[in-house]
């Protein structure tokens, strides 16, 4: 007659049991990106321009980021390749500091009021331009941009008439 150990029989339960919890553990973690506040990201592109690092700042920029309208990008330019572009044409390049007035997130959207002052703006005659940079993030990147200027203001109105955009354009 053969004797079963008596914690032989809880052998198929525990192993059941922790293959069990492994899988849950592996369904509840993220990857870091993925857990990275909108706000965080948006302070780490801050830095990444304030720093002129066109390397950081493709880095945070999502690979299926949506197209930009920016009018310098080519058909060929993945959406990636054509936001990097639009940062780097309108601020990277042109030594621009931007300076945040206000910041509010909704959601996965981080809305920034801001200021930006460069090579740009001073050649077409004003100090600054203002406006509202609207950043969308998903998993850690991001994954929306785009600035909305503020017509409303008067240097804003004619710095944006200098490029031919918006009221007031030649």
């Amino acid at each position: 007659m053969k004797l079963n150990h008596p914690s032989s029989g809880r052998r198929p339960l525990r192993a059941a049991f922790i293959a069990g919890l492994m899988a849950l553990t592996a369904g509840l973690s993220l990857p870091a990106a993925a857990q990275t506040p909108p706000e965080q990201v948006f302070q780490q592109y801050l830095a990444a321009v304030k720093a002129h690092d066109k390397a950081a700042v493709e880095a945070l920029i999502a690979e299926d980021v949506e197209r930009s309208d920016f009018p310098a990008c080519r058909p060929e330019m993945s959406n990636k390749q054509c936001l990097s572009l639009y940062i780097d044409a309108t601020v990277l390049s042109q030594a621009g500091e931007i300076r945040v007035l206000r910041t509010q997130v909704q959601g996965d959207t981080v809305h920034a009021t801001l200021e930006l002052r460069s090579e740009l703006t001073r050649r077409a005659g004003v100090e600054r331009a203002r406006g509202t940079d609207e950043v969308r993030v998903r998993q850690g990147r991001i994954a929306a941009f785009r600035f909305v200027p503020d017509f409303a203001d008067e240097p804003t109105r004619r710095f944006f008439g200098s490029l031919g955009i918006g009221p007031g354009a030649h």
